[in-house]
């Protein structure tokens, strides 16, 4: 299912009817999307935010049974099940929603906007493999193209991948497989990988109406250009909306707005990813290898993202989609994060975080065995305990009546005693 030529560019050109600027109608197609994947965007930020909240509880589990492995997965395992946790809940829904941002990328960076090229492959042999000549009837890709009225078609290249003999020429066209083109449409061809040393005659070429004539040997790859109606059209301070730069050529002056937006692009972005992360709750709180990770990413990502594109060519129709897309998942993101925190079972609820010391066998090389009477007890505490009882045991049997019979009963056992008088 072409998702770009079915959905995103029918909704485009609505829009541009509503409002006869393909600015806007980038806008709000851009909302639209944004709207519809609303669902996903909670709950990928709530599994973020859950994890992030619980990122002290897995903490104490680690530290816990860092000499336990086995003990330690059965305890991350119980944990994750009570709080009914998956730890790629994050991720799943953005993987989800993939596929329609790509979609709605591809949109803006060919027509209405930019010009994009039907690509087909011709291997020219020589005259000895003859035998090898075949032609397939249209090319394998295609591309969308719209018309200055708004109407929608899908063209291939005929004739399609081919094997030729040197010497040989084709007559190359465009052919509406869906939809209808004006009259008068025409596209740009040219040979995407043609090299010429200087003072050669070139190896191949090819005329505006697609008749392409082959001298030598070689594989060669013929574009049929399908042009962008909007990509001169301005938007606001924006130039072209189909305009594109990069290297040295975003600073000539005509170029500035494309900076500022690739600028404000990381800045959105920035926010955005800082409003996902937990901040610190105390000046003295020590962040996991895992929460330093996030804020190094945090503050890196954006800014190598923003240089990529300093080098990387995109229409200006792009960067518009990028940036109000950032400025909505900012705002989708703030809105679930004012949400509380949500509550957790501690599985490690009534457990010492102090494990008991090893004893017996366990008892680790160079300290030697507590043969103690509290060692062989267990604890310092138990010894006190029984020590004390003891104690107290004594002082009872110490508890003695006489009688006047001579008669000395202890008040413990129960026992008599009867001392002999001296005569």
């Amino acid at each position: 299912m072409d998702i770009t030529y079915q959905y995103m560019i029918p909704i485009l050109e609505y829009f541009h009817k509503l409002t006869n600027s393909y600015g806007w109608a980038i806008i709000l197609l851009t909302v639209l999307v944004r709207i519809l994947v609303w669902p996903l965007v909670v709950k990928s930020t709530q599994s973020m935010q859950k994890m992030s909240q619980m990122q002290p509880m897995m903490k104490r589990i680690q530290d816990r049974y860092k000499n336990d492995p086995e003990k330690f997965q059965k305890k991350m395992m119980e944990f994750y099940s009570k709080n009914k946790m998956n730890p790629l809940g994050g991720c799943l829904p953005t993987l989800v929603q993939l596929p329609v941002l790509f979609a709605l990328f591809a949109t803006f960076s060919g027509p209405p906007f930019g010009d994009k090229g039907i690509d087909v492959k011709v291997n020219v042999v020589e005259k000895s493999k003859a035998a090898e000549v075949k032609k397939a009837e249209v090319s394998g890709n295609n591309s969308p193209y719209v018309g200055p009225d708004g109407k929608i078609a899908k063209l291939v290249v005929f004739p399609g991948d081919s094997v030729v003999v040197e010497g040989e020429s084709l007559d190359f066209n465009t052919r509406s497989v869906e939809g209808q083109v004006p009259a008068d449409f025409k596209v740009q061809w040219k040979f995407a990988n043609l090299q010429k040393k200087e003072g050669e005659e070139a190896p191949a070429s090819i005329d505006e109406n697609g008749h392409a004539t082959f001298l030598k040997p070689g594989e060669y790859h013929v574009q049929a250009m399908v042009p962008g109606v909007a990509k001169h059209e301005n938007f606001g301070p924006i130039n072209g909306l189909g305009k594109v730069a990069s290297g040295m050529d975003l600073f000539k002056p005509e170029n500035f707005d494309l900076v500022v937006m690739i600028i404000f692009f990381g800045v959105s972005m920035y926010l955005s990813s800082k409003l996902t992360m937990k901040p610190p709750t105390g000046p003295a709180e020590e962040m996991d290898e895992q929460q330093i990770i996030q804020q190094q990413t945090a503050k890196t990502m954006p800014i190598a993202l923003s240089a990529m594109f300093f080098f990387i060519p995109l229409p200006s129709g792009v960067y518009v989609y990028m940036i109000v897309s950032n400025v909505i998942q900012t705002l989708q993101t703030w809105l679930v994060m004012k949400s509380p925190a949500p509550a957790f079972i501690d599985v490690l609820d009534g457990e010492e975080d102090v494990p008991p010391p090893p004893s017996g066998d366990d008892t680790p090389k160079g300290k030697k065995k507590d043969v103690s009477e509290s060692g062989k007890n267990g604890s310092r505490k138990e010894a006190a305990k029984d020590k004390d009882k003891k104690n107290a045991e004594d002082g009872v049997k110490k508890i003695t009546v006489e009688s006047d019979t001579g008669e000395t009963i202890s008040l413990s056992t129960g026992k008599r005693k009867v001392k002999k008088k001296k005569k």
